[in-house]
């Protein structure tokens, strides 16, 4: 007798559940659990490291990182019952990936955030598209991380009772590397020196480190006049982040020389940990005039 009324309020429940929809809750478990009422949700999150590997370059393109999302239930108590009549009315349930924490430099989008299951004990896969991209306030080569959320809601059956369908929440997060940013700005006090023959004629040239390392810049002169110049500017400065120094260039015109002529100069950043990276040089060119 005990169990014929069993059958009976299983099969009540069944019938209720197409009468009054199944009811959602906030709340979300961290863990599966086990010998529970209904089914157990469970969500398996992966992703190809060789995406991650590779720096990111501060103010370049975004990087697309593919996410493999895998769901299936566990049966708990009459979960069997509950699984076959979820599987004969082919319902579904909707997961949430959102992001829930990633550092201020970095920027990050979810191309789908919202993904569709087939309730099984079989994992079903689904994938969603992680953008990932930093800005120049990235420290060079530190490691950081997107942390993300997948999770499904509690689905209860009549009256909000019983959990038909226990939700579930999964914490992941891919690591990424930022990479170097070889950034400076190069601004002379003047575009032109007024120089006199035989003698030492002066240009600060300002120099700010806007990358995010501390850098060696490189100086050369690539282009200069013909003739017995004196042309002179150190060959390298060290800077660090958001520093700024004056390096001097200092011209001495033969003294047969009169008129105009042009000096070339290239700036070029070098990481200044081991120089294995560098950006593309800045070239600037000073007019030296020289009246007789």
């Amino acid at each position: 007798m005990i169990r014929k009324c069993l059958v009976v309020g299983i099969i009540l429940l069944f019938v209720g559940t197409d009468i009054i929809p199944a009811q959602k809750t906030d709340i979300s478990l961290d863990t599966v659990p086990i010998g529970g009422f209904g089914l157990q949700s469970n969500i398996i999150v992966s992703w190809g490291g060789n995406h991650t590997s590779k720096p990111l370059d501060p103010l370049g393109a975004p990087r697309l990182i593919t996410l493999d999302v895998s769901y299936n239930v566990l049966e708990g108590l009459f979960g069997h019952i509950i699984l076959f009549y979820y599987i004969l009315k082919k319902q579904y349930i909707n997961m949430s990936i959102e992001i829930i924490d990633k550092p201020d430099f970095c920027t990050a989008n979810i191309s789908n955030s919202y993904l569709w299951f087939p309730i099984s004990e079989t994992f079903s896969v689904q994938q969603t598209n992680l953008s990932v991209s930093v800005n120049e306030h990235a420290p060079a080569f530190g490691l950081f991380w997107v942390k993300m959320k997948a999770s499904v809601d509690t689905e209860f059956g009549p009256f909000s009772v019983l959990p038909l369908i226990n939700g579930y929440e999964q914490i992941f997060a891919p690591i990424f590397i930022a990479g170097y940013l070889p950034r400076i700005i190069v601004t002379p006090t003047s575009d032109y020196i007024n120089a006199t023959q035989g003698n030492t004629s002066h240009l600060p040239i300002n120099i700010t480190n806007a990358g995010n390392a501390r850098t060696i810049v490189f100086t050369d002169i690539v282009n200069f006049p013909s003739g017995d110049w004196l042309i002179s500017i150190p060959s390298q400065v060290a800077l660090d982040v958001d520093m700024n120094c004056q390096s001097i260039l200092s011209v001495v015109p033969p003294s047969n020389f009169k008129g105009t002529d042009n000096i070339t100069i290239s700036f070029t950043p070098y990481k200044a940990d081991d120089y294995s990276r560098h950006g593309e040089p800045i070239y600037i060119t000073i007019l030296v005039s020289c009246e007789p």
